[in-house]
């Protein structure tokens, strides 16, 4: 049978996945001994329901917990493909330390590999992977579809921050096995976003069911006519109708294309205003710590997270991001989940003007998920509250409730998925109003950016004494550091509880705006 192979780049809790490429091997598997090398030894750790785990010889152990993040993965793809593994078998997962263990992938760089329901991996757990295992219980696909759902379904914690995804690779013509892999292999791997983004697509245009159907019945190494067969036969029109309908598609992100189906199975904890503790998670322990916790924001409200450190010796900072379940990245990066500062002793502390971090997510209604990340035994406190929103709509009237700001807790204001029928710095999504915390003084503004790269945030913000003014001479305009990210603060200072009226162009990417704020105490 035939393996997958896996290229990914660096992930952490501060990168996106890059560059990813998957090769399916035509050759059987190849192993050291066949190249006159030794065979890698590999020692069983544990056996749980549906998982043998075996770690590579002188390899460092995954966390503790990893066997029940196995086990999540296995039980969100199996629900949705209904496809189980027979009773009493298992899948083998090889957890590799070194490039000899990959040997058995057969090609140089592979990050990890799949036969069957054999995971070999440099990963602790690797979602892509296990999705091609469970799905090989339902059959193996032509290479465009097997790869794109793996995608969809294995995606971690992936960021927006380089902008819409390039789906110019020509994967119409790539339908059968062979043409997508020597299309890989002459121009690169652009290819697997284009078929992940055709895959969801195919999903939320026609349904899963004929997805998974057409997915079970189409020849892995068919003719271009042979797929076109079942796939007109399974979803009613042909390929070329649905590539058509697909190119007409406003473009997507890469988180965009995910189906969250472990993160946001309601067997997972929710987000409440209980402490959250970091531990084993989805990348394994070591350095990197997780907690992932649902929440939802209800129809005609944000939701508005504030979050301060629960004090540890030593301390460490963490980071969360937030997820739609039904896909897409609420902000586009990750963000401070907590402050801290470096002391002379080169050790982590609380840094006490700024200890905590919020976000204002003015995202439609559904169910999300916060996936917090940070080294160490970190807590965290959120405080969780619906709000309404501070954005102002096209009447241009104030907020019924003003973002409330401190200096504490540098808050980042979000707005995804909002039509704005208008340019200009009074439309919505693009204005909203901000009350002054309890200490008073100057507004500070700062873009919130991936790198140096802010993406999803204006250049300029208008300080204003009314909303929407026709006149903006009277207003202060702040320029925005957008090259070094740094914090600007406005040249006035404010009184406690002042309501300021604000607005700005429109951010470099025009279907999302962030920006964050706090006060600056005098």
């Amino acid at each position: 049978m035939p393996a997958v192979c896996d290229f990914i780049g660096s992930r952490g809790p501060r990168s996106a996945r890059v560059g990813p490429a998957r090769l399916l091997l035509r050759a059987a598997l190849l192993s050291l001994a066949a190249c006159g090398g030794e065979e890698p030894v590999f020692t069983k750790l544990f056996t749980s329901e549906h998982f043998e785990y075996y770690v590579q010889e002188g390899g460092t152990p995954p966390c503790d917990g990893t066997a029940q993040w196995l086990e999540r993965y296995y039980s969100a793809n199996a629900k949705f493909l209904g496809a189980t593994l027979p009773p009493g078998e298992r899948i083998q997962y090889y957890y590799a330390r070194s490039k000899e263990g990959l040997s058995r992938c057969g090609t140089v760089g592979a990050a990890g590999c799949a036969d069957g329901t054999t995971i070999y991996s440099f990963n602790p757990v690797h979602p892509h992977e296990i999705v091609h295992a469970n799905a090989s219980l339902m059959g193996q696909a032509p290479a465009l579809f097997m790869e794109g759902l793996a995608d969809v379904l294995g995606c971690l914690n992936t960021l927006d921050s380089q902008g819409p995804l390039d789906t110019s690779d020509p994967i119409e013509t790539l339908v059968e096995t062979e043409a997508f892999y020597g299309w890989v292999a002459a121009n690169g791997f652009g290819v697997y976003n284009a078929s992940a983004s055709f895959v969801r697509f195919l999903i939320d245009k026609f349904g899963s069911s004929r997805f998974l159907s057409f997915y079970a019945r189409a020849p892995q190494h068919g003719s271009r006519q042979e797929i076109d067969a079942v796939f007109q036969a399974e979803f009613g029109v042909r390929l070329d109708e649905a590539f058509s309908g697909w190119r007409t598609e406003p473009p997507q992100y890469l988180g965009d294309l995910c189906l969250r189906l472990m993160d946001c199975d309601p067997s997972m904890p929710s987000l409440t205003d209980t402490d959250a503790t970091l531990g084993c998670g989805p990348w394994g322990g070591g350095f990197i710590q997780e907690a992932l916790l649902r929440f939802e924001v209800p129809n005609d409200r944000i939701l508005h997270v504030t979050m301060d450190p629960v004090p540890t010796d030593p301390y460490f900072s963490s980071s969360v991001g937030f997820y739609r379940c039904a896909g897409g990245d609420a902000v586009g990066t990750f963000g401070r989940a907590t402050g801290a500062r470096l002391g002379a002793d080169r050790n982590f502390y609380i840094d006490p003007a700024q200890p905590g971090s919020a976000f204002a997510l003015d995202v439609p209604p559904g169910e999300y998920v916060a996936w917090f990340q940070g080294p160490g035994e970190t807590r965290i406190h959120p405080e969780v509250e619906e709000r309404l929103s501070p954005m102002r709509n096209t009447s241009c009237q104030p907020a019924e409730e003003p973002l409330a700001l401190d200096d504490k807790h540098p808050t980042t204001l979000t707005t995804r998925w909002i039509e704005r029928p208008c340019q200009g710095p009074w439309c919505p999504g693009q204005s909203w109003d901000v009350s002054i915390g309890t200490t008073g003084g100057a507004l500070e503004a700062q873009v919130v950016a991936f790198g140096v790269e802010p993406n999803f945030s204006p250049g300029e913000l208008y300080i204003c004494s009314e909303p929407c003014p026709e006149d903006t001479s009277h207003c202060e305009l702040l320029a925005l550091d957008t090259v070094h990210n740094r914090p600007v603060r406005s040249k006035q200072t404010f009184e406690p509880g002042t309501v300021l009226h604000l607005g700005a162009p429109a951010a470099p990417f025009a279907d999302r705006f962030a920006v964050r704020l706090r006060v600056a105490p005098e």
